[in-house]
């Protein structure tokens, strides 16, 4: 962990260690209270049996339409329509505003060495340092057959005496792996022979290490002593251990060498690009004369940053800063501004182009559509709600025959149905329950002004089914159990809510930023 570099990141977003450390601190203590209140919601099962028959109700609907279309023949648009809308909604007619801006970026990226700035020197004396890292250890593949030895002093000889009574039976042909299991007094690896299988460096007692290390493959050692008995070691297999050249690890060493370069040059100048930036906000010369950086420019781009051929302009906090008041109309330099890890821009506007109003001629094929379209909403809005007005009044709704419309046959529509239409389904839902069989109504605008006239004709709830006793050891997750895990999760969020806003309306609360701003402004 690098202080320093802590505290330098901090201050690169404008905190300090102190101030990050309290936020920390109280998001902490906040999400306890929060995390304390999520888990003391309550769902019972009677909650979500009420929760399934209203989710999964189905409704017995119908419906017809009155499309803007109808209407299109009837309406005129006359000169005088479109001058008098040209001029009302002069706003939307307009060109965008527009800045190019000139920045200075500051990477890790911009600051890596080239190859002739590295020193051979070192990145050998790097290697020689870090060998051990480029170094895979040997392995080897052993048996042994381990004779126990208890603490008297004729233990250990009777214990030795044994593995020698022992190794001569192998040196005269026997076979090892049946002398283990008839001799071996470790479990482990009794019943498979002696078996050891294959282990590395610091894996065994040093003197059991230091004996497999002297063999060679296939030779079988005398009794060695350790702290667990009398050992007969056998090599099996052998890897041995493999250092990477110089040569292999160079360009690794130089990649880590340059990012490490890189990361302190950066942390190094953070500092002054800012202050630079700051003590000279008129121009950014200053700052790429001491810092040997170059500018660059934008080509011209509105508040959307429609111009994506500057990548620069991906990022939406450089776009924000380019029509700050402090860049756009103070014309200062921008705050430091962090895209990215490591990577910090500032900024100050190049060229600026102000909206402009679009000639009449040019906008005329917009106008004309934007006022057919706005006419034909509104005549299909009021033929609609004609048609409801009088069917509410006499109750009859083959009405709408003599406009030459028909109701949709009835079918039945859930919550998340999509057709016959998605806010059709919707307003459906909201309506309140059928009484004796009498339909209720409903009309409503659709998003692309076709006026809607609804029927709904009767109310299902949805079934609750109790979970089967087998389900319950299944390892397949129970949905019903999953949709009452999120009830009480909507819950839980929906009272902790409620907890804040009732904290908040019992607190007393000094708001002085009307004040400042007029401090501000003076």
């Amino acid at each position: 962990f690098s202080q320093a570099r802590y505290e330098q990141t901090l201050r690169s977003q404008g905190m300090n260690p102190t101030e990050f450390e309290y936020k920390i601190r109280r998001a902490l203590l906040t999400d306890q209270i929060r995390e304390g209140v999520l888990r003391s919601a309550l769902v019972t099962d009677y909650d979500q049996q009420q929760r399934t028959r209203l989710e999964e109700q189905q409704r017995s609907i119908s419906s017809l339409i009155i499309p803007t279309t109808r209407f299109d023949d009837s309406v005129t648009i006359t000169d005088a329509d479109i001058e008098n809308d040209y001029k009302e909604h002069a706003k939307q007619y307009r060109t965008p505003e527009k800045v190019s801006i000139e920045y200075v970026e500051l990477s890790e990226k911009n600051l890596v060495l080239t190859e002739q700035d590295i020193d051979e020197s070192t990145l050998r004396k790097r290697y020689e340092e870090r060998k051990a890292f480029f170094t895979t250890p040997g392995q080897w593949k052993a048996r042994h057959i381990l004779i126990k030895v208890d603490a008297t002093q004729a233990d250990v000889e009777a214990a030795n005496q044994k593995a020698q009574d022992v190794l001569a039976k192998i040196r005269a042909g026997e076979s090892f792996d049946e002398l283990a299991k008839e001799f071996s007094d470790d479990p482990g690896s009794k019943r498979k022979g002696g078996d050891l299988g294959w282990f590395g460096t610091g894996n065994m007692v040093k003197p059991f290490e230091d004996a497999v290390k002297a063999l060679k493959m296939g030779d079988v050692s005398e009794p060695v002593k350790t702290q667990y008995g009398f050992h007969i070691i056998r090599l099996d297999d052998a890897t041995p251990e493999v250092t990477k050249t110089y040569a292999q690890m160079r360009e690794q060493l130089k990649q880590e060498f340059q990012k490490e370069r890189a990361e302190s040059e950066f942390y190094g100048q953070v500092d002054q690009f800012a202050n630079l930036a700051f003590e000279h906000p008129n121009s950014l010369e200053v700052l790429t004369n001491t810092l040997k950086r170059e500018s660059q420019t934008t080509e011209l781009f509105d508040r959307k940053g429609g111009n994506q051929k500057d990548a620069i302009l991906s990022h939406s906090k450089v776009i924000e800063a380019a029509f700050s008041d402090q860049v756009l109309k103070e014309g200062l330099n921008s705050e430091v501004i962090t895209i990215g890890e490591q990577h910090i821009v500032v900024l100050r506007v190049k060229d600026h182009q102000p909206a402009q109003a679009k000639p009449l001629a040019e906008m005329r094929d917009k106008i004309i559509e934007a006022l057919k379209q706005e006419r034909t909403h509104a005549q299909a809005k009021v033929l609609g709600e004609s048609l409801f007005d009088q069917i509410k009044q006499n109750g009859d709704p083959e009405i709408v025959k003599e406009q030459g419309l028909s109701w949709s046959s009835a079918h039945w529509v859930k919550r998340q149905d999509t057709r016959p239409n998605r806010d059709i389904v919707r307003e459906a839902f909201k309506m309140g329950h059928p009484v004796e069989k009498t339909a209720l109504y409903q009309g409503i605008q659709l998003d692309n002004g076709d006026y809607a006239l609804i029927t709904l004709l009767e109310v299902k709830d949805g079934v609750v089914t109790p979970s089967a006793p087998s389900e319950k050891d299944s390892k397949t997750p129970d949905p019903r159990e999953q949709a009452k895990k999120w009830q009480q999760q909507a819950l839980g969020e929906s009272e902790f809510n409620y907890l804040v806003s009732g904290l908040k309306a019992t607190a007393e609360i000094k708001n002085y930023a009307k004040k400042l701003s007029e401090e501000d402004s003076l």
